[in-house]
Order: structure tokens, then sequence, then C-alpha cells
């Protein structure tokens, strides 16, 4: 939209939605005048003539520069006169402004009556909420996500402790490949002893004794697992033996026998465990 001072003639290229339907008041950038500008594209100057006495600009320059340049500009250059707009525009934003504080006061009001009215129970809980910030997304999520993390590394490190309270859990540990179960829990070894017996003409190493389930609840029998060692506990032999029956009932055992039929001369100890074989 163009808009011409009726004073100076001159010309500025204004945006159509800064100018209300009923128009406004706008001041030149070039000669000062003040002029009431609406849509309909009329312009009329409201400084009276003592005012304009007092201005500072020459007059016969103006006249000049209405015959011989049209100055074009842009709204930036069309500086509104606030302070004479001041009994249009501003009461408009107050009483916005008013009206918004108003709705906030009135929500406000509304939360604290209903936070009164909830049980002492979900009102203390909401307090310890907006103290950690729960209340707010990202803070929720980081601290979900915190939780989870230590719950996780709680869980991997008392593994065993967990699959023993709650037996089923096992199974999801087995899921990620995590062994949380000690295998042979609960049972134990009696009355074992080793023997060297010959077998035509060959030595061979009998080892006997019992597996027994002193529990009063039923415990699989893992891989029995026997090493040989040296004097100095060296390692020299080992041999895996899979268990003739799989559970062993409450309070009962069963006899073990492993044979070792190349067993190492030097060997000195054997020692049994429970292993196991996936």
């Amino acid at each position: 939209m163009l808009i011409y001072c009726p004073k100076c003639n001159s010309c500025y290229d204004v945006n159509e939605y800064l100018i209300p339907e009923n128009g406004r008041k706008l001041r030149c950038s070039n000669c000062k005048e003040i002029f009431h500008f609406d849509k309909t594209g009329a312009s009329e100057s409201v400084v009276s003539e003592a005012e304009r006495s007092h201005k500072t600009f020459n007059e016969s320059d103006n006249v000049k520069k209405q015959h011989t340049e049209e100055k074009q500009g842009s709204d930036e250059n069309l500086q509104i006169d606030i302070k004479e707009n001041a009994d249009k525009e501003e009461p408009e934003a107050e009483i916005n402004m008013q009206d918004i504080f108003e709705r906030l006061n009135e929500q406000s009001e509304k939360l604290f009556q209903d936070e009164q009215n909830m049980p002492k129970k979900q009102r203390l809980l909401l307090q310890i909420k907006t103290m950690l910030g729960l209340n707010r997304k990202f803070n929720f999520k980081v601290i979900g996500a915190v939780s989870a993390f230590i719950l996780l590394l709680f869980a991997y490190n008392y593994r065993y402790e967990v699959v023993r309270a709650v037996p089923f859990t096992n199974v999801i540990y087995k899921m990620f490949g995590i062994r949380a179960k000690i295998p042979g829990e609960g049972l134990e070894f009696q009355n074992v002893n080793w023997n060297y017996i010959d077998d035509d003409g060959r030595k061979i190493l009998e080892v006997k004794g019992f597996i027994n389930n002193p529990t009063k609840k039923e415990v699989e029998i893992p891989v029995v697992h026997v090493e040989l060692l040296d004097k100095n506990s060296q390692l020299l032999q080992s041999i895996n033996q899979k268990p003739t029956i799989k559970i062993l009932r409450p309070e009962t055992r069963v006899a073990i026998g492993v044979v070792v039929k190349t067993p190492s001369p030097t060997a000195k100890y054997v020692y049994m465990t429970f292993i196991e074989i996936d």
C-alpha cells in the first residue's frame, strides 16, 4: 500500500495489515508531519498551525522537494506515533492483558482448590512429584532412564539371589544369555573316595561317593565334573559325567561313580564339583 505525506508528498510503501480499518496516526520521517491515514486513501494532517510554526525545517525546501523528487521508502521509514495512538491502541492491549491475567488467576485458584480437595496421600504424592520435578516430561524421562539403569544393574549383580527368591526369572535371564543359577545349588558330595584298580593289566581310577540333597525341595542334578591334580594342585586331567537321574528328591541321596580309564600316575588329589553344560 502506497501512502503519501500530505505535507511534503513523500511516498512510502507500507504493509496493508499495519493499518487498521479505522485508520491510524502516522509521522513522516522526512518532514516530521503527523497525519491521519485510513484505508480509503484519505490523509489529513493533525498538527495545528502554531505547532507548524515551531518546525525547524525550511518550508521552501520542502516545496521544492514536492516538485523535484518523490521519496520512496518502506514501512520501517514511516514512524508510527505511539503517543498519539495511545488513546486508541493501548487500552485495547491493556484489556487483552487484563483478560489474560484474570484467566490465569482463575486457573491458579481452581488448581489450588483442586489440590486442597485431594486426599492427603494423593496430595503428598503430588508434592513429592513437584519437588523431584516429575511433573515435567523431560525430568520424568531422565529420572525414568536412570532408574531403569539402576534396576538392571541391580538385577544383574544380584541375579543368583533373584532366581532363588523367584525361580521362574531364570528363564528371563537365559533369554539374554545370562547364567543366574548355580549348578547343583544345595547338593553336596558325601563319602567320596578314589582308588586305582586293575582292568586287564592296566590301571584305572575309580571315584565313588554319594550326592546328597539335604534341602526340602527337589533339585536338578547337573553334570558331575572330576579333576585330577598333582601335588602342587595343578590340573592334570578332567572328566565330565552325566548323572543317572536328573532330579533328586528332598532329603535323599544317590550313589555316584566316575571311572578315569587312563589316569595320570602323578595324580595326588581328586576334586569334584557340578557344572552346567549348554
